[in-house]
């Protein structure tokens, strides 16, 4: 498949940050917290350095939302909206599960997306109208619509502690009526498993556009319905989301979240 060179771009970005992760991987970190169990390091911002920089010299007039540091032009047509480390807690614990996100919004759409998860060597690209791919290969999302076959995926936010009534109800609720639920502590791997068929669905609330912004994209593009709680189908910007392989499971799991 032949992208543009947004997409190109979204890519090498990606790799430059990845490049900078691999060098911090179970060595020395220096952890910093946002808040209580959220923490920060060296590779979080080396990474969003390293991205930024190659985005910049190919688009110098873009704008650009990025987690750390409060980098915040999201008022232009043209923003990349950046995660350069989507699994912070597992990367602090040696875990392989985290990620490089980048999104291209184009006014209030994103239109190219690209997740690259390093120590797993998969490349997960979408633009649209022109399908998802995973290290070359077209995917889709899976055929799966009994939810007792479904195997979900969720993530718990770091401000559970001071709120988890509704999510730990949410939980409780949906893991009896489907096959089982993985937590892999990354959303933007979460999506791209959805993505290319690994899990029917993904839920989670309080996130942010970085999380999900390439993998939105993602799972539209491989056939997948994207929405928050509400069913609202714009939803970068939301603090909830579903997303899921069918309009079924779609409608199932969101008269769950809203009982």
């Amino acid at each position: 498949m032949k992208f543009s060179s947004f997409t190109n771009i979204a890519l090498a970005s990606a790799q430059k940050g990845a490049e900078v992760l691999l060098k911090h991987y179970n060595g020395k970190l220096n952890v910093e917290y946002k808040r209580e169990i959220e923490p920060v390091t060296q590779a979080d911002k080396g990474s969003q350095k390293a991205i930024i920089k190659v985005i910049k010299d190919a688009f110098p007039h873009h704008g650009v939302l990025a987690e750390e540091d409060g980098v915040n032009e999201v008022d232009k047509d043209y923003c990349w909206i950046i995660d350069p480390l989507d699994g912070t807690v597992n990367f602090v614990h040696g875990l392989p599960m985290f990620a490089v996100s980048i999104g291209l919004k184009y006014k209030n759409e994103i239109i190219t997306g690209v997740v690259y998860s390093p120590i797993i060597n998969e490349v997960f690209i979408a633009e649209k109208g022109k399908g998802a791919w995973l290290n070359g290969k077209k995917i889709k999302v899976s055929s799966i619509e009994d939810n007792t076959r479904a195997l979900g995926v969720t993530g718990f936010p770091y401000s559970i502690k001071e709120n988890n009534n509704k999510i730990l109800k949410n939980f409780e609720s949906i893991i009896v009526k489907i096959q089982g639920v993985r937590r892999l502590g990354s959303a933007a791997l979460d999506l791209a498993y959805v993505a290319c068929g690994r899990f029917e669905f993904f839920w989670e609330q309080d996130l942010k556009a970085w999380d999900v912004s390439a993998g939105i994209l993602l799972v539209k593009e491989a056939g997948g319905i994207v929405s928050d709680y509400s069913g609202n189908r714009d939803c970068l910007f939301k603090s909830t989301m579903l997303a899921s392989n069918s309009l079924k499971i779609h409608k199932e799991i969101l008269e769950i979240v809203n009982d």
